[in-house]
């Protein structure tokens, strides 16, 4: 009796953790993009949101736009914050873009990075027919702080640059993009990193 006892038991054990396990796995988010694809054409992100009080530590994107013209957004690409959309663009918006990001400049820029120590991470990459650039910077224009302290040209230089090839990225991402399911983060792969961080005079 005390067998067959047992052997229900492990048996009701088996057919719950059966029954959870396939919910389980449908409950792990997805992470996007795909680490196998390419680096983006044109990407902006948050690597980090510095050490302030309450700050997350999720990574926040707020557009890649690909050369085969995929593109894939925050729900608010100027401000951040949660939510992803997903589409694609047309080849001549492609084009566009590129000639925009080669016309910039960002890619004879003397100085890529200019951080602050604790404050946010923000990164811009450009990656146009063979020439890649990847910029760190956290976007606050403030006098006396940062890149602002005692502005140089190539300081002058990097940021009209940044600003330049971030609004032509934006200009590109329609209204109409797709909704990305809640369930999907977003994770920038090894490849997008084109440049550690070098602090720039």
């Amino acid at each position: 009796m005390k067998t067959r006892r047992e052997f229900g038991i492990l048996c009701l054990a088996a057919m719950a953790w059966a029954s959870c396990a396939p919910a389980l796995r449908a409950a792990d988010p997805g992470t996007l993009p795909d680490p196998k694809d390419k680096p983006p054409l044109l990407a902006l992100w948050v690597d980090s949101h510095g050490m302030r009080v309450g700050a997350t530590m999720q990574k926040e994107l707020r557009f890649a736009i690909w050369e085969d013209g995929r593109v894939l957004c925050a729900k608010d690409p100027e401000k951040g914050g949660s939510g992803l959309r997903s589409g694609t663009i047309t080849a001549e918006q492609v084009a566009t873009l590129k000639n925009q990001v080669n016309g910039s400049g960002i890619f004879e820029l003397k100085g890529n990075c200019y951080l602050v120590p604790d404050a946010p991470v923000h990164c811009l990459i450009a990656s146009v027919d063979g020439k890649k650039q990847m910029l760190y910077w956290d976007e606050v224009e403030m006098p006396g702080y940062g890149i602002n302290t005692n502005p140089k040209p190539q300081h002058l230089a990097f940021m009209a640059c940044w600003k330049q090839v971030k609004a032509a990225g934006l200009r590109r991402l329609k209204k109409d993009l797709h909704e990305v399911a809640p369930s999907q983060s977003f994770s920038p792969p090894k490849s997008w990193y084109f440049k550690k961080t070098i602090q720039s005079e």
